[in-house]
């Protein structure tokens, strides 16, 4: 049977002094009280210091590279994906960066008619297809 796959990695990364996040994108899907996107807004991604960054949304037209850096490390996380989650808060000691092939919540957003099943990133396989991804973490330490 046809069947609607996605695929994603949710790493967690520790915020140091200094942490500072820095990405490109097109859009970001806005979230309700409950937490799941309900409409897309543009967006050019994010750069920002980490400490006090108060996100939990799915960035689409990600251009597949992003940027953490803190006092101690450059990290480059790179995909194929064109979708990245994000999320953490003040009260948070990590930072979740998550490349994903769908935005959150996608099978619900069609069946609501918010967007089609390509701006969502939904790929249905056939029988007998397979879907892959790649995500590539690069860690440098600085001097």
């Amino acid at each position: 049977h046809a069947t609607p796959v996605g695929l994603g990695w949710h790493p967690y990364f520790v915020k140091r002094a200094n942490c500072c996040i820095a990405f490109k994108a097109t859009g970001r899907w806005e979230m309700d009280a409950l937490k799941l996107p309900t409409h897309r807004s543009a967006s050019s991604g994010i750069t920002a210091a980490c400490a006090a960054l108060d996100v939990d949304h799915c960035f689409d037209g990600w251009s597949g590279e992003l940027h953490l850096q803190d006092d101690l490390l450059n990290t480059r996380i790179t995909s194929n994906m064109t979708r990245v989650v994000v999320f953490t808060n003040a009260a948070q000691e990590c930072i979740a960066i998550e490349p994903v092939s769908h935005v959150n919540n996608a099978i619900n957003l069609m069946a609501q008619g918010i967007a089609s099943a390509e701006a969502l990133g939904v790929q249905v396989l056939q029988s007998g297809e397979s879907m892959t991804r790649e995500m590539t973490i690069h860690i440098e330490p600085l001097c």
